[in-house]
């Protein structure tokens, strides 16, 4: 007895995200409450929060004098990482903490420092596709912190130049792809501001004569969406602040105009002679964290006469981020393992020869990616926010899932790469004939095929030995396999034209077995004869 209904087989990808999906329910409808209920501060920074839009500058002291050769303030710390959002966030906490451990049990908050956040978001839905368990940016904050119920639905859909500001954010889980609990001790506070960037969807406006990577209309609008997070921040008294590479994931944003943006609105231009105007006062370190490793190059080349050097402390690598990393890169090596799993299992499944090369293609960069071990930049092929929702901000986490997609698999299956009549496509000149092993032929005429027909292939100067590849045309092939047998006189037509007979006698050779034969290495379209 057959089953009554079909057998779905869900993909791996597919599987993990639907796993986020459910335990991002479960945060948001038992976790959060309940630690709302136990953590006061955070249920009052969730009352706290506040949409503001366009904010203006911030008066700022004159007694802060820049050297005249600079633009750039020599005590701002500014840091580009190799790090996601919360561990950066992580690292400078337990910095502050370190002069603490030896006081009194109980700290005032108003001598730990500020540490804000950027949240990269998505203008249109609180939390971007975090129900759905996408695993962008800011679905990372949401199932990690207590800031989804902040993000109110009457704050969207988020102007332009705008941000919510949520105080007092507490975070809960570590930034590892089970984003497992942190103990009491362990949990800290942050302050989010959650700002959408546009989509950066055409190199140039219609009738623009800017240059090729932004538009004027674009720069002046990411330039002002950029001073409006640091006015934020700066107004609420940050001291440290961390940031990233924003929109340059699935919103499209060039990395270098976005680097040159961010540097221009911190400390001006490289060539710039006047100081900004605004100097960022209250604002003593900014860290950019950026795990994709070739957005980090591009904002390490915006900054690089002005970057700060890396504390001794927070480069060293503790026992418990080195477990950490272990664990990273083993799971991200199980991945690899069971994505070039699949791909074999669907080479082999597949009929189409355009899809088994663009697996072949697939496969073979998952294996590279193997082979470079830590080095290797985790693929971003995963788990994004659908596009007609407007995800959050493409931020690439190296070992997570990205979300730049939404599809999880490999291919969109079209009706043109399935397998059809091959009428009006073009054939290919190349035919492969090589005798295969013993036993792998299905069928006994094709072995006695490939011993007979093979010598007489091979003496042609069309024909590579090395490759196995004949890189003359199909008539000249034909006539080639015929002329191997005797008894066939030179045609230039086609195996399937009524000139082409035997001048004398039976060939000798099984016409179903080297039409079969012929089938297996042009494809499906021989003509009986």
């Amino acid at each position: 007895m057959g089953r009554e209904q079909p057998t779905i087989v869900l993909r791996p990808n597919q599987n993990r995200r639907d796993e986020r999906a459910r335990r991002a329910r479960e945060t948001k409808n038992r976790v959060i409450p309940d630690l709302l209920r136990s953590c006061p501060r955070a249920k009052h920074g969730i009352a706290r929060a506040e949409l503001i839009v366009d904010p203006s500058p911030v008066a700022e002291s004159s007694s802060h004098h820049t050297p005249a050769d600079s633009c750039s303030r020599p005590d701002l710390k500014i840091r580009v990482q190799p790090l996601d959002t919360l561990t950066a966030a992580s690292r400078i906490a337990d910095k502050s903490l370190i002069p603490k451990r030896s006081g009194p049990a109980v700290k005032s908050r108003s001598n730990a420092p500020n540490i804000g956040v950027l949240n990269m978001c998505s203008a249109l839905r609180p939390g971007g596709g975090f129900l759905e368990g996408a695993n962008s940016q800011e679905e990372f904050l949401c199932a990690r912190t207590t800031l989804y119920p902040s993000l109110w639905d009457s704050f969207y859909r988020l102007p332009d130049v705008s941000g919510i500001y949520t105080p007092d954010v507490l975070v809960f889980r570590d930034h590892l792809p089970e984003a497992n609990d942190l103990s009491k001790n362990s949990r800290f506070f942050i302050d989010v501001i959650s700002s959408s960037m546009f989509r950066f969807s055409d190199a140039r406006a219609e009738g623009c004569s800017c240059s090729l990577s932004y538009c004027d209309k674009h720069r002046d609008l990411s330039l002002r969406s950029m001073r409006a997070v640091l006015r934020i921040a700066q107004s609420k008294g940050a001291e440290k602040l961390v940031l990233g590479a924003w929109g340059c994931g699935s919103h499209g944003n060039p990395v270098k105009e976005v680097a040159k943006n961010w540097r221009k609105v911190i400390a001006g231009a490289p060539r710039q002679k006047r100081p900004n105007a605004e100097r960022w006062e209250g604002i003593d370190e900014i860290i950019f964290a950026i795990p994709d490793r070739t957005m980090l190059r591009e904002f390490e080349a915006a900054f690089q006469d002005i970057l700060a050097p890396d504390d001794p402390e927070s480069s060293e690598i503790s026992p418990v981020d080195s477990v950490a990393q272990l664990d990273e890169e083993h799971a991200r090596t199980s991945e690899l393992l069971s994505r070039i799993a699949e791909i074999e299992m669907q080479i082999e499944q597949a009929k189409n020869p355009r899809l088994k090369n663009r697996l072949r293609e697939t496969l073979a960069n998952l294996q590279r990616d193997l082979n470079q071990g830590p080095n290797a930049k985790a693929s971003n092929a995963e788990d994004v926010t659908p596009e007609e929702d407007d995800p959050a901000d493409g931020f690439v986490f190296t070992g997570f899932p990205a979300s730049d997609d939404e599809d999880n698999g490999f291919y969109h299956l079209a009706d043109r790469d399935m397998d059809s009549d091959s009428s009006g496509r073009g054939q290919s000149e190349n035919y492969e004939f090589r005798p295969g092993p013993p036993g792998l032929a299905s069928h006994d005429e094709d072995e006695s095929l490939d011993e007979a027909l093979f010598p007489a292939i091979s003496h042609s100067p069309k024909f590579d030995a090395e490759t196995g590849w004949y890189s003359g045309s199909l008539d000249g092939l034909t006539t080639l396999l015929k002329q191997s047998q005797g008894g066939m006189r030179h045609s230039r037509t086609s195996p399937g034209s009524p000139e082409i007979r035997p001048t004398s006698g039976d060939l000798g050779i099984n016409s179903g077995a080297l039409h079969e034969y012929l089938s297996r290495y042009q494809g499906t379209d021989v003509a009986d004869y």
